[in-house]
This record gives C-alpha cells, sequence and structure tokens, in this order.
C-alpha cells in the first residue's frame, strides 16, 4: 500500500480497492455520500472502487449503498461511526493529486474520475428513477477529497462545495467532455461525490470559500489540477486528444463522407469543426437565429473551404432539420427555440 503525508495534516493510504485519507487529529467534513454524509466529525475519509459487477444496489454486499461502505470502513479498520467514503468505479492508481499553499493556507485534492459512460449536463434526461433503492447504475464518476487546514464554519463548508463544482465542471468544459445523451458540454457525471474537510482546532478561520476568496482560489485551482489529472489518466482525456479532428467529429455526431478516420489531422479541419461546433451549440440554445446559421452554412460552402467545408454544412443542414422536425413533433415553438430573424 502506498503512503503519503497530507500538507494539511493527516496521511493518505492508497491501493488497488482504496484511496483512505487518516487525519492525525478529528477533522469536520461535508460529504454527499449516502454512508454518514452531511456534516461529520470525522478521523478518517476514503474513496473506494467497486470491483464486482451488479444490477441494483440491493445486490451490494450488505443490501445497499450506505452499508456496503460501512462494511468497507469496517474492513479497513476505520471507525465506522466517524468515517465517511465515497464509491466509484475508477482506477485507485489514476488519481489526481495537487496541493497549494498561500502564506500560512493549504489546500489539498485527490481525486478519481470516469466520465467516458454517463458524462451529463445538468437537466439531461433521467438515467434511473429511484424506487426504495432499486436502481441500475452505470459506470463513471467523479469523486474529490478536498482537505484545507484552515477551520470553517457549516455555511463556509457547504460554499466550498459550490466552489468545488464549478472547478469541476470546468475542467469537462475546457477539455470539451460532451454529455453521453445530449449535444450538450458535460457539468459532471450522475453520480459524483464530494468530501470536504477542514481543521476545527486551527488558529487561522476562513468565513468564505467563494471564487473571489483566496481559500476559494486555492479550492478551485487544486480542484482543476487534480480532476484534469484524473481524467488523463482514467479516460485518456487531454486538451491533445480533444482538440483532434476524430475526436471534434465525435462530438459534432456528424455521418459525413469523410470517415474519421480517413480525414487528415490540419489546421483548416479543426478550425472549421471548432467554429461547427461553436456555432452549433449557439443556435440550439438560442443565442443565434436561423438565418445566421444559414449564413455560416454558405460559409462553409465556399471553395477555399473545400472539400471539407461542403460536407459540414451538409451535414449541419441535416441535423438542423431533424432538431426542427423533433421540436414540432414535441409541441414547441420554433420561434420561441429558434428564432427566425
Amino acid at each position: 500500500m502506498e503512503s503519503q503525508l497530507l500538507k494539511t495534516g493527516g496521511t493518505l493510504f492508497a491501493d488497488d480497492q482504496s484511496i483512505i485519507c487518516r487525519f492525525s487529529a478529528p477533522r469536520l467534513a461535508l460529504s454527499t455520500s449516502l454512508y454518514n454524509g452531511g456534516y461529520l466529525r470525522t478521523e478518517a475519509v476514503f474513496n473506494h472502487r467497486l470491483s464486482l459487477f451488479v444490477n441494483s444496489e440491493a445486490d451490494l454486499p450488505g443490501g445497499n449503498l450506505e452499508n456496503y461502505l460501512a462494511l468497507v470502513a469496517d474492513d479497513r479498520g476505520l471507525n465506522r461511526d466517524h468515517t465517511t467514503g465515497l464509491l466509484t468505479s475508477a482506477d485507485m492508481h489514476c488519481r489526481g493529486y495537487h496541493a497549494l499553499t498561500y502564506k500560512n493556507l493549504t489546500v489539498e485534492t485527490v481525486a478519481t474520475a470516469g466520465v467516458d459512460e454517463n458524462a451529463a449536463r445538468v437537466g439531461d434526461c433521467a438515467c434511473y428513477y429511484e424506487d426504495n433503492g432499486r436502481y441500475h447504475p452505470i459506470g463513471g464518476t467523479i469523486n474529490i477529497l478536498t482537505f484545507t487546514n484552515a477551520k470553517l464554519a457549516y455555511g463556509t463548508l457547504a460554499k466550498a462545495l459550490v466552489t468545488i463544482t464549478e472547478a469541476k465542471t470546468s475542467i469537462l468544459q475546457e477539455l470539451a467532455v460532451k454529455s453521453s445523451c445530449t449535444q450538450g458540454s458535460a457539468t459532471g457525471t450522475g453520480t459524483d461525490g464530494v468530501i470536504m474537510t477542514s481543521d476545527p482546532a486551527s488558529p487561522l478561520l476562513c468565513t468564505d470559500a467563494g471564487t473571489q476568496s483566496k481559500l476559494g482560489e486555492l479550492i478551485g485551482l487544486t480542484v482543476r489540477a487534480a480532476v484534469k489529472q484524473a481524467l488523463a489518466l482514467q479516460c485518456r482525456i487531454d486538451p491533445r486528444r480533444q482538440g483532434s479532428v476524430q475526436e471534434r467529429l465525435k462530438r459534432l455526431e456528424l455521418t459525413m463522407g469523410c470517415y474519421p478516420d480517413s480525414l487528415p489531422e490540419s489546421g483548416q479541419a479543426r478550425l472549421l469543426l471548432a467554429m461547427s461546433q461553436s456555432i452549433w451549440q449557439e443556435y440550439c440554445w438560442g443565442m443565434l437565429g436561423l438565418s445566421e446559421l444559414y449564413q455560416f452554412l454558405y460559409f462553409l460552402e465556399a471553395p477555399s473551404l473545400q472539400p471539407l467545408g461542403i460536407s459540414l454544412a451538409s451535414a449541419l443542414r441535416a441535423k438542423t432539420s431533424a432538431l426542427r422536425q423533433d421540436l414540432h413533433l414535441q409541441g414547441g415553438t420554433n420561434g420561441d427555440f429558434f428564432p427566425l430573424y
């Protein structure tokens, strides 16, 4: 088992199944877990990999998620009443880690990240309906453990979770991670978890964890760096891959004569695909009207942009027709969502 001293106090232990952070003194934690979730005076927190396949929560040892995580705590010799933990299918060795210090304030973050199967944009159609604990789990989770050596009030811890979530989402946006079921940029996965801890005995009191505070800045920077590293290790999602012609075509979900493997990597191709993605999203969001979209399509058909331009224009015209037809069948009003100005 690997071990690492935490800059905020305590020790991180990691093996194939778990990342465990044991603290040298009790911490105040805010956890999104079903197992001792909410506010908790904790001696340890963990992130555990589920290595067995289950069809529903009831198939877990212990009969549900809460009991299963309690069994994990028992198995690792942790105090089950003063421990909270998260569950994932991600590889523990593909974790990201980052720490920053400003004067006497330190923040550090450990993250695992899988988004291949259930990356989602908030507001997407639901993947399951919970009925007394019965649902089918889907692989893919971003779990974040963030620690600070400062003393934080309950409300400040809650604000910190907002900052952590914004930081995670900003990295998914920058890496152009797409929702698994829509064209929208992913804001997370359907099963993400967060645990934030602070030191109630610290002489350093911070009352604001928002993005304009130094604490919020350090939280944001460490979370962004740790999640970015974890995505690269777990999913091979990095700027170089996401900027490739093939990945850009996948994000646009285009069916074209030029199959992605046969389309050469070139600066012009990446630029045209980048513009097409941006224009298409703004049209879908109602920021551009149909006439403006068509102006862009005419631009794509210019002789200097061939052969890719005409293929993109044709594919986007087909997508536009399909989208407007779907809206019509759903009883929507094209003028409300796709203005004709």
